[in-house]
């Protein structure tokens, strides 16, 4: 293959990114949250600072948008939405980054919950423990009664 064919059949990060965030109807920001990555990612692909989309990274957008073409993102060659895929439109996208973000607050508060739950369940076994103890008191004061009993039962006699 000649120079001037490489050239023409390699196509950069930059135009692979730009294309793909117009068939998904996105801008890189919302690929990035929708990817749960650092937006730096997305960005270094448009700099031209990353030269080309990684397994990695091309796993990560195929797993999430399942009508990209995985060949498109590593050629840059074709369409890069499968043919005939349905296209999540920016609404779309916008209410799963709400409910995403519903979710991480239900979490958050399952966690605090859990987290009070285990202060409660450490506060209960502090209590059970001084029971414990009260009660084996108890029974040694009541054995040692006992034993008492006994001997001036015996003194009595």
């Amino acid at each position: 293959m000649k120079e001037s064919e490489k050239v023409e059949n390699n196509v950069d990060a930059k135009t692979i990114r730009d294309r793909l965030l117009k068939a998904l109807h996105l801008g890189p920001g919302e690929l990035a949250t929708a990817l749960g990555i650092n937006y730096q990612r997305i960005y270094d692909l448009g700099s031209g600072r990353t030269k080309k989309f990684n397994p990695g990274m091309v796993n990560m957008i195929v797993a999430k948008f399942p009508q990209v073409n995985a060949t498109f993102l590593y050629t840059g060659k074709g369409e890069p939405l499968k043919e005939g895929a349905a296209v999540a439109t920016a609404s779309d996208v916008s209410e799963i980054i709400s409910m995403s973000k519903q979710l991480i607050d239900m979490m958050e508060k399952i966690t605090e919950r859990s987290e009070m739950l285990d202060q409660r369940a450490l506060r209960l076994e502090v209590k059970e423990r001084e029971l414990n103890d009260r009660e084996r008191h108890l029974n040694e004061r009541e054995r040692a009664l006992s034993e008492r009993a006994a001997k001036l039962a015996e003194y009595s006699i």
